[in-house]
């Protein structure tokens, strides 16, 4: 699959979520995020473009559907790709760090691939949803677990919110 095609159901969310991901601080807190709090950062950026883009904030019963819906793709592909990518990170004595870079770049696409063919999973099961729920801050605060909650976790999410309504602000 080519990236650069035009045709997929989630062109327009995955242009969204490239260009939020590239504002100022946005990459930052989503890492924070998925490090330190265990957040799916496709889940959290697709509940905002659903909401900032297609005007459907869903419900509970929704979110649940969608989440249960895509949990198989992000355990059985999404996180073991990352997985791989980060432990090839460090240096290693038995292979050459040019090739284990040449690697970890492939991993690192395949990584990239999954997570686009997720967006267009999400963007096709939008379509038919109907929205009604919570506004995103509530929605977003309410993916991260209790446990993980502390200034560092609150200070991303807040930034992620606040760069939401801003562009939803934008896009009116």
């Amino acid at each position: 699959m080519d990236l650069n095609e035009h045709s997929s159901p989630g062109d327009a969310a995955w242009a969204f979520l490239l260009d939020l991901y590239a504002r100022a601080g946005v990459s930052e807190a989503c890492l924070v995020l998925q490090d330190e709090a265990g957040l799916d950062v496709v889940e959290m950026l697709m509940l905002v473009y659903s909401d900032v883009a297609l005007g459907k904030s869903l419900s509970s019963n929704e979110f649940a559907a969608l989440r249960a819906a895509m949990s198989s793709w992000r355990q059985d592909v999404v996180l073991p790709l990352r997985t791989l990518r980060r432990t090839l990170k460090p240096a290693r004595e038995d292979i050459p760090d040019n090739a284990k870079e040449q690697l970890r770049a492939q991993i690192k696409k395949a990584e990239l691939m999954a997570e686009r063919l997720q967006v267009d999973f999400v963007a096709r099961w939008l379509e038919h949803a109907t929205g009604g729920g919570p506004a995103p801050g509530a929605t977003l605060s309410g993916l991260i677990p209790e446990r993980y909650h502390n200034t560092a976790v609150e200070k991303a999410l807040a930034h992620i919110i606040a760069v939401a309504q801003a562009g939803s602000i934008a896009s009116t």
